[in-house]
């Protein structure tokens, strides 16, 4: 299962990182425990008179790419019922890039089999080269 890393960012001077990080199946599975998280930590800091709105989750996978981001006060909205539970902006981005991912990886893929062939191309032509310099 991959791994995400759940960094807490609390405007532009306050970055906590999360070392340990979460093994989850998938990016929606991330974007549910942030939702959870963030849930239960700004419920917290209302109660003590702190306003959580600030804060958000920046949610990054193994290789330190950005997946999503969570806004404590996209929650904090749902919770007042603005707006209906559904995947975020960020969500959909990282799908978007999750595809475009694979296509380029595919495309990297061919093109080093194409640079490998051409190698051996030369290869045999060079000791075709080779043998007819020695006649």
């Amino acid at each position: 299962m991959p791994r995400f890393l759940f960094h807490l960012r609390g405007g532009p001077n306050s970055f906590s990182p999360d070392d340990s990080g979460l093994e989850l199946p998938d990016t929606e599975a991330a974007y549910l425990e942030a939702f959870k998280a963030a849930k239960d930590m700004a419920q917290e800091w209302l109660r003590s008179g702190h306003n959580p709105r600030s804060y958000a989750f920046e949610v990054m996978n193994a290789a330190g790419e950005l997946v999503l981001e969570l806004p404590f006060s996209e929650v904090l909205d749902h919770q007042a019922g603005h707006r209906p539970v559904k995947l975020s902006r960020s969500v959909r981005t990282a799908k978007k890039r999750g595809k475009r991912m694979l296509r380029l990886t595919a495309e990297v893929a061919r093109q080093v089999e194409m640079a490998q062939e051409n190698v051996r191309r030369s290869q045999e032509l060079l000791r075709g080269f080779g043998k007819s310099s020695v006649i």
